[in-house]
C-alpha cells in the first residue's frame, strides 16, 4: 500500500506492476480498494502499472465527519488530484458500481487524461430511475442507513457483494467484508445523495475515449434490464460484454476473466483507436 497526502485528505492506494500500460481503477459505494485485488495480481507487471483507489472513508484513506465531503464528484475530484501529484496520464480508467459512475465524472471532466474507460456494473450516469429529492430523500436514505446497520448486526457487509462461491480466497473476502463494515455512515449517505443528483447522460454520450461496459447477467444489486439502459447512454460503439451466471462483482468473481477483457480491450481496441487517430 501507499499514502497519498492530497489538499484535503490522505489517500490510501495499492499499487501494483511496473509496465508500461497504466490502469487506475475505482471501487464503489460500500467497497474498497481490495476488491481489485485479485485483478492486479493477474495483469502482467511487466506490461501493467495499476493503482486501486481507496475512496476517502475507505480503508486507511482519510474519513472526514461531514455527509458534504463524500460523493461521486469528490471521489472523482480526489481521484484527479492524485493522479496528477502521481504524474499519471494516458491511463485506462476503471470502475466498479458507484465508481463506475465516479470514472463517468472523472472521463467527462478531464477527457485528455483517460484513453480508456471501462464500466464494470456501474451506476447509471444519471442516478436512480426514480427521481427523490427533499423529505423524500431523507426518508430513503434514513431506511437505507436502517437496513444497513441490521445487516451488520447480523454480521452482513451488504453491498452485493458475495465471493464466497467463486473461490475467491476467504482471507481476501474476510478483509474486504471489514472494511464494509467500517465505512462510516456519512460517507454512505454522502454517496447516496449525490447519485440522485447525478445528470451526466447528455455529457457521458459525447466522450472521445473507447467505453467497455461488462457485468454478470445475475447482479441483483443493478438488473442486466439497467446495464443495458445505461450502456445506451454512452457513445456508438460503446463495447459490452455480459458473464452468464456472475452476479454484481465479476472482479472477485471472474477475476482472471477480467483481466482477459481488460486486456484485450487495452491492447486491442484502445490501441487501435489510438493508432487510428494518429493516422
Amino acid at each position: 500500500m501507499a499514502f497519498a497526502q492530497l489538499g484535503r485528505v490522505r489517500l490510501e492506494y495499492f499499487p501494483a506492476g511496473h509496465g508500461p500500460e497504466k490502469v487506475v481503477f475505482v471501487h464503489g459505494f460500500q467497497a474498497s480498494a481490495r476488491v481489485w485485488s485479485l485483478v492486479q495480481a493477474v495483469l502482467p507487471a511487466d506490461r501493467y502499472a495499476s493503482i486501486a483507489i481507496n475512496n476517502r472513508g475507505a480503508g486507511g484513506s482519510d474519513a472526514p465527519p461531514d455527509e458534504s465531503d463524500y460523493g461521486v464528484e469528490v471521489f472523482a475530484a480526489d481521484a484527479f488530484e492524485l493522479v496528477s501529484q502521481l504524474g499519471w496520464s494516458n491511463f485506462t480508467l476503471v470502475g466498479h458500481s458507484l465508481g463506475g459512475a465516479t470514472v463517468a465524472q472523472f472521463a467527462v471532466d478531464h477527457p485528455g487524461l483517460v484513453k480508456g474507460l471501462v464500466l464494470l456494473d456501474p451506476a447509471d450516469p444519471d442516478g436512480p430511475s426514480q427521481r427523490l429529492q427533499g423529505p423524500a430523500l431523507e426518508e430513503m436514505i434514513d431506511r437505507r442507513m436502517e437496513a444497513r446497520r441490521q445487516t451488520l448486526e447480523r454480521g452482513g457487509a451488504g453491498d452485493g457483494i458475495d465471493a464466497s462461491g467463486a473461490g475467491a480466497p476467504a482471507e481476501l473476502m474476510r478483509a474486504l467484508a471489514a472494511d464494509m463494515r467500517a465505512a462510516p455512515e456519512a460517507r454512505l449517505r454522502g454517496s447516496l445523495r449525490s447519485m440522485f443528483g447525478l445528470r451526466l447522460g447528455a455529457r457521458v454520450k459525447a466522450v472521445p475515449m473507447p467505453v467497455l461496459l461488462a457485468a454478470g447477467d445475475r447482479d441483483e444489486l443493478i438488473p442486466i434490464g439497467a446495464m443495458l439502459a445505461t450502456w445506451a447512454k454512452y457513445p456508438r460503439g460503446t463495447g459490452l460484454h455480459v458473464w452468464h451466471g456472475i452476479g454484481h462483482s465479476p472482479n472477485l468473481d471472474c477475476a482472471e476473466d477480467l483481466a482477459v477483457l481488460l486486456r484485450r480491450f487495452v491492447e486491442g481496441t484502445v490501441a487501435a483507436g489510438r493508432s487510428s487517430a494518429a493516422r
